[in-house]
């Protein structure tokens, strides 16, 4: 194939040659490469890290989302629809009112005025309906796309670095007794989801245990005692005086057009005063903690990860039947969605993390080889 460049420059010289042109200086003319035209890499879809039934489910989260936003009345119908309703009502006012007034002054009973009066009804009642349609495709859409915006953002910024998404090969639920239907299933599932989370707000607002807020005091004054102590080594060693703490205080000092900090070294009053009265306040913060501690009803820092980690376990498994049913609900057309109020990922999924087993890594070239001999290379 001849390259066009190459033809080009043959027949300037050709033609320069033959005295039909003037010569002039050679362009040289560079072919662009294909694919450095408006090539961009493509855009990675989070949906490469689900195995394929997830997928199938993202991909119907995803569907179901742009179908029901298809359906919203554009803003251009509910606006024509308003400006039909004002012009109608315009209309009818011009006909009703006192010619001084710029109108014709009809009676309400003409035959134009029951004309416009019906017209004006109609229109209200187009718009009435358009509205009430739009806010009720709206909300559906949005229940539609709530749970869709909180999968995507947890695969794109909430996932766990080093895991892998496998398909959740648990039993599969089943209707409890008193359930009628799926959707009793879901109603008794998401009832159960409110308990537990009352459960986590429960352990979450439990005080700690008297015996260990009095060890994390003891600890507290312990160190400004510490670090209170008086210096008396320059007043022994050099005549000078005794080194008193200090601590660093920073203000903001505001003046008529600018604002500016100021930095200052004072004593360290409350070090000190732990430090000369450590017993005694210790003994006072003991009546203190004593006085407003619930031991009944506090958890220590183990038992309360222990708790949180069986509720959360627990509130796992809820999710995951409840949304089981949600997804056999939408295979039988009901009109039912997922939670987007903090619904686990996993749950709507259905999948379950494992870590991801690390790559071996490739075996070193002979070129680069080494060998590892008493700590050296």
């Amino acid at each position: 194939m001849t390259d066009p460049a190459e033809g080009w420059r043959k027949f300037m010289m050709e033609a320069s040659a033959s005295g039909s042109l003037t010569p002039a200086p050679l362009i040289e003319v560079v072919a662009p490469t294909p694919l450095s035209v408006g090539f961009s890499s493509p855009q990675f879809d989070p949906l490469e890290w689900l195995p394929p039934a997830a997928q199938e489910k993202l991909r119907a989260l995803r569907l179901r989302s742009a179908d029901s936003h298809a359906v919203i009345p554009t803003g251009f119908d509910v606006q024509s629809a308003s400006a039909e309703r004002v012009a109608a009502a315009n209309a009818l006012k011009r006909l009703v009112s006192h010619p001084q007034d710029g109108g014709f002054g009809l009676k309400p009973d003409n035959r134009q005025v029951v004309a416009a009066q019906r017209t004006l009804d109609k229109a209200t009642d187009d718009f009435e309906r358009i509205k009430q349609r739009s806010e009720a495709k709206t909300a559906a859409w949005q229940a539609a796309s709530g749970a869709l915006a909180n999968v995507e953002t947890w695969l794109k910024h909430g996932k766990p670095p080093g895991v892998q998404l496998l398909d959740y090969d648990g039993p599969e639920p089943t209707l409890a007794k008193g359930e009628a239907s799926v959707i009793d299933a879901i109603e008794n599932r998401r009832r159960r989801v409110r308990e537990l989370r009352a459960d986590l707000h429960r352990i979450a607002s439990a005080p700690y245990p008297s015996s260990y807020a009095k060890q994390r005091m003891r600890a507290q004054i312990e160190a400004l005692a510490m670090q209170g102590a008086p210096s008396i080594s320059r007043l022994i060693e050099l005549d000078g005086p005794i080194d008193f703490q200090t601590q660093s205080l920073r203000s903001e000092v505001l003046g008529a057009d600018q604002r500016a900090l100021a930095f200052a070294e004072l004593p360290s009053a409350l070090a000190l005063i732990c430090w000369l009265h450590k017993d005694a306040l210790i003994v006072a913060l003991d009546g203190e903690i004593a006085s407003e501690s619930d031991d009944k009803a506090a958890l220590s820092a183990e038992a309360r990860q222990k708790a949180e980690a069986e509720v959360q376990d627990d509130l796992l498994a809820v999710e995951r039947d409840e949304s089981w049913f949600v997804w056999s609900a939408q295979g039988s057309g009901l009109p039912v969605e997922h939670r987007s109020d903090c619904c686990s990922p996993l749950a709507i999924l259905q999948v379950r993390m494992v870590t991801a087993a690390r790559a071996d890594l490739p075996p070193t070239s002979p070129e680069h080889a080494y060998n590892v001999i008493g700590g050296r290379r």
